[in-house]
């Protein structure tokens, strides 16, 4: 009796085993012939990149990579510097603002008054605006001259300073100062980097 039962239980479970083996077979065979119509394709194209932004500053109509001022300073100094912006042959137009900082050995930083001619509009940001775009071959006069800060007291004497006149450039196409230059003055960016529609 034993015997029968324990062949029953095989005879049972082979049975299960066998049926869910031909099961996942046909799920399998299901699977892979079932389709849809199905298609794809890919296409590329090149862009070429127009000509890069790049300026260099002169002073006195050569370009600069340091300036030179003659002289010990006193603060109120009034130093006649012709700084300008030359562009090259190849340049995207483009939009243009500029500042100019003094700082000595110690770190500290003060704005410097200057003289620009009559093509910059100060904004609040301490830039100064170029009513204009930049084109490739173009020479922008910027400073006519500079004024050592009188705010400058004896403890400032004897000390280093490093007059810095930092020049940026950006494209003036797709408006791109108004995405970058948020702070530049409302009515120097609708004439210059106007937003459709806006």
């Amino acid at each position: 009796m034993q015997n029968t039962k324990t062949r029953r239980r095989v005879s049972t479970s082979t049975i299960a085993i066998i049926v869910l083996s031909i099961l996942l077979i046909a799920s399998i065979a299901i699977g892979v012939t079932i389709a849809y119509f199905t298609s794809s394709a890919t296409v590329a194209g090149d862009i070429t990149l127009g000509d890069p932004v790049t300026i260099s500053i002169t002073q006195g109509g050569a370009s600069a990579s340091t300036l030179t001022f003659a002289g010990d300073a006193l603060p109120g100094t009034v130093y006649d510097q012709a700084i300008g912006v030359s562009a090259p042959a190849e340049m995207t137009e483009a939009l243009m603002r500029a500042k100019l900082t003094i700082t000595n050995t110690d770190g500290a930083t003060s704005n410097v008054d200057a003289t620009t001619t009559g093509d910059w509009v100060e904004g609040d940001d301490d830039y100064y605006y170029y009513n204009g775009t930049v084109s490739a071959n173009d020479n922008i006069d910027f400073i006519t001259n500079i004024t050592i800060p009188t705010s400058l007291t004896n403890a400032d004497a004897n000390k280093t300073y490093s007059i810095e006149v930092i020049v940026e450039t950006i494209q003036q196409a797709n408006n791109a100062a108004n995405a970058v230059w948020t702070t530049a003055p409302s009515e120097w960016l609708q004439t210059y980097s106007p937003v459709a529609g806006g």
